[in-house]
């Protein structure tokens, strides 16, 4: 997971292999890393490994030696703050240069908020321009955060 800080990739990963949000924020300083098992209906059960990277500029290098190996990218972005909607170009091109050429899936977290800055057309114009995939999420609430997960769990058989 990639994206600016404060966008809530912390939150969207404890969501995910937690079912729970926490309200404080605390930055992520390097990488944090989260494991949850799920089954793919009819294939077998796959452990996903998400690492929740730091979004401060500072920690660049430190973030960049966990592409290696990725099997995709979950690129985040505040539906609340534009400038962090305009920081996309940036990640995907982090992605494309320290993973290669992964999957790759939008995100516009904070839908809980209201106050978009970033229309859902917008975002997912930008999204289908990368042949990417794009969801718009809650964190809080736990709207559309297991689907951007499950996109990647079939991807073990795919490449079989």
């Amino acid at each position: 997971m990639v994206g600016d800080y404060e966008v809530g990739k912390t939150s969207l990963a404890i969501r995910f292999t937690q079912n729970r949000f926490q309200a404080s924020y605390k930055p992520s300083l390097g990488v944090d890393f989260f494991l949850k098992k799920v089954e793919v209906k009819g294939k077998g059960i796959v452990k996903i490994l998400v690492f929740d990277t730091a979004g401060q500029e500072f920690i660049t290098s430190l973030r960049q030696r966990y592409f290696k190996g990725a099997s995709g990218a979950v690129i985040v972005f505040d539906l609340t703050r534009r400038e962090t909607f305009t920081h996309l170009k940036r990640w995907v091109n982090e992605v494309k240069m320290y993973a290669g050429e992964v999957k790759k899936i939008i995100v516009g977290n904070k839908l809980d908020l209201g106050e978009r800055e970033v229309s859902k057309n917008e975002a997912e114009q930008f999204a289908n321009s990368l042949g990417a995939k794009y969801y718009e999420t809650s964190a809080k609430l736990g709207d559309n955060v297991h689907d951007v997960f499950y996109e990647f769990a079939s991807l073990p058989f795919e490449q079989n």
